[in-house]
């Protein structure tokens, strides 16, 4: 009994560092797919930081036509009123004024 118990624990201290190369190799691989995806996603990271960044650009100068274009909108609405005010006093007999 006694030789069979120490030829078990014999046996274990000679395999478990075998299972353990084994486990660190394969958690060698791993970290490295890891490590692979890590800079993989801060590359897309970095790519789309600056496509925010272009949009958010693109934006602002959209932002500002915007308000352009409507303050031109509202002086024409102003001006086509006025002409058209205008006009309706010009149809408007001289002495049919109200």
């Amino acid at each position: 009994m006694k030789k069979i118990t120490t030829a078990l624990l014999v046996l274990s201290f000679i395999s478990i560092p075998l299972f353990s190369g084994c486990q660190s190799k394969q958690l060698q691989e791993e970290n490295a797919v890891l490590k692979g995806q890590v800079d993989t996603l801060n590359a897309e990271r970095a790519t789309l930081s600056e496509k925010v960044k272009n949009l958010t650009t693109e934006n602002s100068a959209l932002k500002s036509q915007v308000e352009g274009l409507t303050k031109d909108r509202e002086e024409l609405t102003a001006k086509a009123a006025d002409l058209e005010k205008q006009l309706a006093e010009a149809k408007t007999p001289k002495g049919k004024k109200k």
